[in-house]
């Protein structure tokens, strides 16, 4: 199932050209067919005959425009008609699958969590994704035919082509086959992507990388992740893997990371990083307010604030050396803006301020630096409207960014 015919045929040329009509109708809507044709250097009737397909379809409604054309008549508008078609977006983390609906306009309209047990198999995880879709519909009272797509953001490696998951590392799962299951049961197009690059595509449409040519977002939970956008396009590199910062080493003696080397940045970095790190503070006998039993990331944060100086510590080594991998990154790609996500950054100035020391100290004076740096406002919905995204862009813009 595909969401455009292949480009060599007519049909396939009619759906790119339906995709532009809809795309300028998206972003500089109410518009007239005659600025549309203008716009696309599409012939009226051309305009003309897609638009009148869309409008059937309950894709698009017209207006009456307010200013007069030269005629005399009121130009009729056209817009999209948010209110007939839907896109459900997965993102499968290791302790929870988020499920999101948004409308054509990238609207979230609907939200829930569902928490993962502990490793479940292959077919656990499948049935839980199909769980999770079919409550979503059931809740929300849509039918099939009203869902134009549904995307999928999974963590790890992922091959975008086949809609596999390679390898989820922290359920410790590998060829997961999302596409073929998902649309074997639901006969709706599906799309998969690895979470963080799902999660820099809606940054590039509605968050801090909107209209920005190059940037690299960032997002630090269990593991840490990069998306990387030069030019407008997100650069997955030939295998589908570029990007994977947290397995860059930061320092060759560093500890053992899970996929087997030492020193990734994840060892150093990454929430269970941390975790580890004032684990072993503790049973050392390091004096600190915080417990093992009741250890969180959040618990970090409230000992940090309180002037604990184990937790400071552990938070401000997280930052140096996530400034360190930054500031590497700056050097090498100068992009405008670097985004960060995840609970991680909740954390302010305790760890921000060491990452922006470390970027200052190591990069370039040419490069723009800490300056580059900010906080994403997506929130932890990101990945989610990141998956959304996925299938809006093979609506709006097939094969662009």
């Amino acid at each position: 199932m595909s969401f455009i015919p292949k480009t060599g045929s007519f049909e396939g040329m009619k759906s790119l050209n339906k995709s532009a009509i809809m795309n300028i109708i998206r972003t500089q809507g109410p518009i007239s067919r005659a600025d549309i044709a203008k716009l696309t250097k599409l012939t009226p009737p051309t305009v003309g005959s897609i638009v009148a397909e869309l409008h059937q379809a309950n894709f698009i409604k017209e207006e009456t425009g307010a200013a007069k054309s030269q005629g005399g008549r009121k130009p009729i508008m056209l817009s999209l008609d948010t209110s007939n078609y839907f896109i459900i977006g997965l993102y499968g983390a290791a302790e929870v699958i988020t499920t999101v609906v948004s409308n054509l306009d990238g609207e979230i309209i609907y939200s829930h969590n569902q928490e993962v047990f502990t490793s479940p198999s292959q077919e656990e995880f499948l049935t839980m994704l199909k769980e999770c879709i079919q409550s979503t519909l059931r809740t929300n009272s849509l039918q099939y035919s009203s869902i134009v797509g549904i995307g999928v953001a999974m963590h790890g490696l992922v091959d975008p082509e086949e809609g596999i998951a390679l390898f989820a590392p922290h359920l410790n799962l590998t060829q997961i086959p999302i596409k073929e299951s998902l649309e074997d049961t639901f006969s709706i197009p599906v799309l998969v992507e690895n979470d963080v690059r799902a999660l820099t595509l809606a940054e590039s449409w509605y968050g801090k990388g909107k209209d920005v040519s190059d940037f690299i977002c960032i997002s630090v939970g269990r593991g840490i992740g990069s998306g990387i956008v030069l030019n407008h396009k997100i650069y997955t590199g030939k295998y589908n893997s570029a990007g994977e910062i947290g397995h860059t080493i930061v320092d060759v003696n560093g500890p053992r990371c899970k996929c087997g080397n030492y020193g990734c940045l994840e060892a150093f970095s990454s929430e269970s990083a941390i975790l580890e790190k004032l684990k072993r503070g503790i049973r050392f006998g390091r004096e600190t307010i915080l417990s093992e039993t009741n250890l969180s990331i959040d618990s970090v944060f409230q000992a940090a604030e309180k002037g604990d100086s184990l937790a400071q510590e552990a938070l401000e080594e997280s930052g140096r050396y996530l400034g360190l991998a930054i500031a590497n990154l700056i050097n090498i790609f100068t992009p405008s803006k670097v985004i960060l996500e995840g609970k991680l950054f909740e954390a302010g100035d305790l760890i921000l301020a060491p990452i922006r020391a470390m970027v200052d100290r190591s990069t370039l004076k040419s490069s723009p630096g800490s300056e580059a740096i900010e906080p994403s406002d997506l929130g932890k919905k990101g990945m989610a409207i990141g998956a959304c995204t996925l299938v809006l862009r093979s609506i709006f813009k097939p094969g662009g960014f």
